[in-house]
């Protein structure tokens, strides 16, 4: 099977990501129990890594996350050692600089790694089984902060698209569910991801949703709403945002998409 092309962005600065990791195909859907001990597993990984989750939604066979990754100067050397040993032996960890710790705690690939494994030793554990619980390699979108708000729309509302239930407030396994029950707390606050409070963030959703039943979800693109876009300019499925986000990014790596190998602070692997 083709591996996956993922992008990483390595500029200090904050980036989104869009990640979806799957179950193998032969695996059934994830039960109530499971959902909730990923969703444990990924509050605790917040607390340690430099990592903060916008949006989640865990279905059958697969989850979506958006998260903003901080950059590696946002932990001092200290903290980032005082967190790996949330983690990990003291033996491990002392054995390693501060810096790496720092470098460890802010890339994305490490902490889906960890997310990854840790959940599929606990459902392996669980049913009694060996081997692979996820696809070797998640997926990757690098967004820009604009395409963030539709994205964390789409992410909310998986649930009632997937058949997982009639309506948008019935699915427990959401941040839009976690977050209107008031266990958002970890979340990375609306205000600051899309730049509105949740009243005015639901509001919107549900009327995503409607328009969707109705089938009103595409309308022209001069009267689109931003908030209401499909994300308009996409790069292979790899990169989203504005139209200069997604053209910059891929007219550098288009003609070595099979190569491994960092330019201007972007890896493509």
């Amino acid at each position: 099977m083709a591996r996956i092309a993922r992008f990483f962005l390595k500029f200090p600065s904050p980036t989104y990501y869009h990640l979806i990791s799957h179950l193998q195909d032969e695996l059934s859907y994830l039960n109530p129990s499971e959902k909730e001990y990923i969703l444990r597993l990924l509050q605790k990984l917040t607390l340690i890594f430099a990592v903060r989750v916008v949006s989640y939604a865990f279905l059958g066979n697969h989850f979506h996350l958006l998260v903003k990754v901080e950059g590696k100067d946002s932990l001092s050397e200290a903290e980032a050692v005082e967190r790996a040993l949330l983690l990990y032996s003291p033996g491990v960890v002392y054995s390693r600089p501060g810096s790496y710790w720092q470098g460890k705690l802010s890339d994305i690939s490490y902490f889906m790694k960890e997310l990854n494994q840790r959940f599929s030793q606990y459902y392996n554990r669980l049913r009694g089984r060996r081997g692979h619980v996820f696809y070797d390699r998640f997926k990757s979108i690098v967004l820009d902060s604009s395409s963030a708000l539709a994205v964390s729309l789409y992410i909310d509302l998986n649930g009632v698209r997937a058949g997982l239930s009639k309506k948008v407030s019935d699915y427990r396994w959401l941040s839009y569910t976690g977050r209107r029950a008031g266990k958002g707390e970890w979340l990375y606050p609306l205000e600051e991801a899309v730049g509105m409070d949740f009243n005015s963030y639901e509001r919107l959703l549900l009327e995503v949703g409607r328009l969707e039943r109705e089938g009103k979800g595409k309308v022209e693109e001069e009267e689109e709403p931003v908030a209401l876009c499909a994300i308009r300019y996409r790069g292979e499925g790899l990169v989203y945002g504005s139209r200069i986000f997604v053209e910059g990014v891929v007219s550098r790596f288009a003609h070595r998409r099979r190569l491994k190998m960092e330019v201007g602070g972007l890896v493509l692997v």
